[in-house]
């Protein structure tokens, strides 16, 4: 039985493109800490190795490009391919301004759609990898991303821990954001509507010798964050008391240690 992807409420647009994606500033400061990544996943080159062999010209969509680093990857090695950007913010600058449930592009009229570490603020994840199969012509593959259920625990301690600091004896859970198309989840789901998922993960560590990568990354999350702490605390409480812990980690240990679980999906129309 497909798992149940619809369990936890969809992100609210208005925050989506108003404020977490209004431009490219919080998501680059999310991505600044797998500088410290270990092992390496190259998602540049591993998509392009399940590009591999797509004849030109495409299109390829870029469902969610976000900061627009994997379509100029995309273009720079292989400008055969027509590579085009798309997202629900107009603020990150996208070709095409479009919802992955409802994408702007004609039945079976594009050869590759991309949708990296996106669908799972989709509003219904299953309509999303529907439509996504939709717009593939026979033989157009789908490459997706996200992570795995037990992605970087750390942060829901940290979550967790810092408002019992704050005198918070019963914190509310730590909505990862990312549970509506986890791995499993969305693994289900592309085999459901694909009839077949290849299926790479990938474990990794993140290691950060310095506060300040780990605080901007924190503080990249204020928008969710602040809406789920307990009344009377603000996001300064909550930023200073957990920047002590963050600190007191790393000259504990010598850096803030994120252990990581990704999985890339692919699947052919």
């Amino acid at each position: 039985m497909t798992p149940d992807a619809t369990a936890l409420p969809a992100a609210d647009r208005g925050v989506l493109t108003g404020e977490e994606y209004a431009d490219a500033g919080r998501l680059s400061d999310r991505i600044s800490v797998y500088a410290w990544q270990r092992p390496r996943l190259d998602l540049g080159g591993a998509v392009l190795a399940r590009l591999r062999g797509l004849p030109g010209p495409g299109p390829v969509l870029d469902v969610g490009w976000g900061t627009g680093a994997l379509t100029r990857r995309l273009r720079a090695d292989r400008p055969d391919l027509r590579v085009i950007p798309v997202d629900l913010s107009a603020g990150l600058r996208p070709e095409v301004v479009g919802e992955v449930d409802r994408l702007p592009f004609a039945g079976g009229s594009v050869g590759a759609a991309l949708a990296m570490h996106m669908l799972y603020y989709a509003a219904e994840p299953a309509n999303a990898v529907r439509e996504l199969r939709r717009v593939l012509r026979p033989g157009g593959r789908l490459v997706a991303s996200t992570n795995a259920a037990g992605d970087k625990p750390q942060w829901a301690r940290l979550w967790t821990d810092t408002l019992r600091d704050l005198g918070v004896t019963d914190p509310p859970p730590y909505d990862r954001g990312d549970s509506r198309f986890d791995l499993e989840i969305g693994t289900a789901l592309v085999r459901e509507v694909f009839g077949a998922v290849e299926v790479h993960d990938h474990r990794y560590e993140i290691a950060v010798p310095g506060a300040g990568p780990v605080l901007a990354y924190l503080h990249s999350t204020r928008g969710q964050r602040t809406r789920a702490l307990p009344k009377g605390l603000t996001w300064a409480d909550f930023r200073s008391a957990a920047s002590d812990r963050i600190r007191a980690e790393i000259d504990r240990a010598g850096a803030f240690v994120l252990t990581g679980h990704t999985g890339i999906l692919t699947a052919v129309a």
